[in-house]
């Protein structure tokens, strides 16, 4: 009876034996690793960033008129004032350059809502020029060696807007607009220098009428441009394009002087002269590229 145990016993350890060697033998299978899935780039978040680029301004339309007959006192005498006049050039360009910074909400795989507020330096002048005229003057006509100036220069613009966007991948499509504001310095001036050989000024001396006047248009900014996130880092680089539109008109006065001493001169109904001065609506296009940082 041992003797069969002991047999059983030793073909049961053989058999076990055959089968791990035979499995031994067999190829091992890898385990199977999944890849990490791709976590796409959000948009959402803080940013600041400075750009350059260009503006012009198309010339806003000025106008004159001469309220008190400051003609009587230095055209010839003129029984009449200077005929009222409305002047206005071409458009001026100047380059310019500012800072921007607003938040961003990604609201859908595909949708961008933000704001953005900017603060832009620029170089913006219009400047144009005419002469005084009188129908009336001896001679009639124009009032020789007169001119008749007008000047706006645009310091800086600033704007408060909100933004519409498309995501593309890296690419970002906006729409843009909100309310805008110029930093404008009015100038005009009507003067008459001496009379050279056949003047037409009946001061002996130089006479003229400055005014000057420092404000803060509120307008519109509407327009549009593109944003790129640039590949594993935090930088996006942009092209943007904006158009102010300041369709407030602002006017003063200046008197008339008798240079050298700035002696107001006389009129026939008031004690003393001035130029009115009307300046028109102020449009400005922009076009700049920039490059700002993203908070993560």
């Amino acid at each position: 009876m041992r003797s069969k145990f002991v047999s059983l016993l030793a073909a049961a350890f053989s058999l076990g034996f055959a089968q791990a060697a035979s499995a031994a033998d067999m190829p091992v299978k890898a385990p199977i690793v999944k890849a990490p899935v791709a976590v796409p780039y959000s948009w959402t978040g803080f940013y600041i960033g400075a750009d350059v680029g260009a503006g012009w301004m198309r010339a806003p339309t000025y106008t004159f008129a001469d309220p008190g007959n400051a003609a009587f006192a230095s055209c010839g005498p003129c029984v009449t004032p200077y005929d009222p006049q409305t002047l206005s050039g071409s458009g001026n360009g100047s380059l310019l350059g500012g800072i921007y910074l607003g938040y961003n909400w990604q609201f859908a795989p595909m949708w961008l809502a933000g704001v953005e507020g900017d603060f832009t330096w620029t170089g913006i002048r219009q400047s144009v020029n005419g002469i005084l005229t009188d129908t009336t003057a001896a001679p009639p006509g124009p009032v020789l060696n007169s001119n008749l100036n007008f000047e706006t220069d645009v310091r800086w613009l600033a704007s408060l807007r909100g933004r519409l966007g498309l995501i593309q991948n890296d690419w970002l499509f906006y729409a843009t607009g909100g309310v805008a504001f110029a930093d404008l310095r009015l100038s005009a001036n009507a003067s008459c220098p001496p009379p050279a050989v056949g003047g037409g000024c009946f001061f002996t001396s130089f006479t003229d009428s400055p005014f000057s006047k420092s404000i803060v248009r509120v307008g519109f900014v509407v327009g549009g441009g593109l944003e790129w996130q640039m590949p594993a880092s935090h930088w996006r680089a942009r092209a943007e394009y904006l158009y102010y539109g300041f369709d407030k008109t602002d006017s003063g006065s200046g008197l008339f002087l008798a240079e050298p001493g700035g002696t107001p001169l006389p009129c026939i109904a008031t004690p003393t002269c001035s130029a009115n001065y009307t300046f028109g609506h102020v449009n400005i296009q922009t076009a700049r590229i920039g490059l700002g940082y993203t908070f993560p």
